[in-house]
């Protein structure tokens, strides 16, 4: 698969570069990544460039994980990164801690959720997080994902664990509307 840009009223998703890896490992450096994120901690710029340089360009080709970089702007500086798992339809994100709070994700996790509606076979997008993960719960919850339970997770954490993990997901069928239920 080609990488392909998507666009929101007020951000661009598009095409990570090795120009954004110094950024990527500041945020990735965040204390929160290390509660939270499955990524290498600590987390280093060679952990970002073999990210950028090549997971996501692997991943692409092989069509088994869309990755996009979260900008305000074309060539503007990454904001976040968000990506989807195939064929799983497994949903992944973060921003960098100056950009939280101000619904970015939110916007980018509504056009991802439609590019795999779109493009893919998926019947639905799933998300999970670790218990405890609260702004990210409130970002798929906002997206109208349905919460399915506490469970291992099935992405693995650093230590090659299933951490235990919040859960949901949102069907092709499914409103985009806030659904009860969830646990914050």
């Amino acid at each position: 698969m080609q990488p392909f840009t998507l666009r929101t009223p007020d951000y661009l998703l598009d095409a990570l570069t090795l120009s954004d890896a110094p950024a990527i490992a500041e945020y990735c450096s965040d204390p929160i990544f290390e509660a939270f994120m499955s990524t290498p901690w600590p987390y280093t710029l060679a952990d970002a460039e073999r990210f950028v340089g090549e997971y996501v360009p692997s991943a692409w080709a092989n069509d088994t994980e869309w990755t996009w970089a979260i900008r305000a702007a074309s060539g503007g500086p990454v904001l976040g990164v968000i990506g989807l798992r195939l064929p799983s339809g497994m949903l992944g994100y973060w921003l960098g801690a100056p950009h939280r709070g101000r619904r970015i994700m939110s916007a980018a996790v509504d056009a991802v959720v439609a590019a795999a509606f779109e493009r893919t076979a998926v019947a639905a997008v799933r998300w999970e997080a670790v218990v405890g993960n609260v702004a990210s719960a409130r970002t798929v919850a906002r997206a109208g994902f349905t919460y399915t339970g506490e469970r291992p997770g099935a992405v693995l954490g650093r230590d090659g664990s299933h951490v235990q993990s919040w859960t949901a997901q949102l069907s092709r069928t499914d409103s985009a509307t806030p659904q009860p239920g969830w646990p914050m």
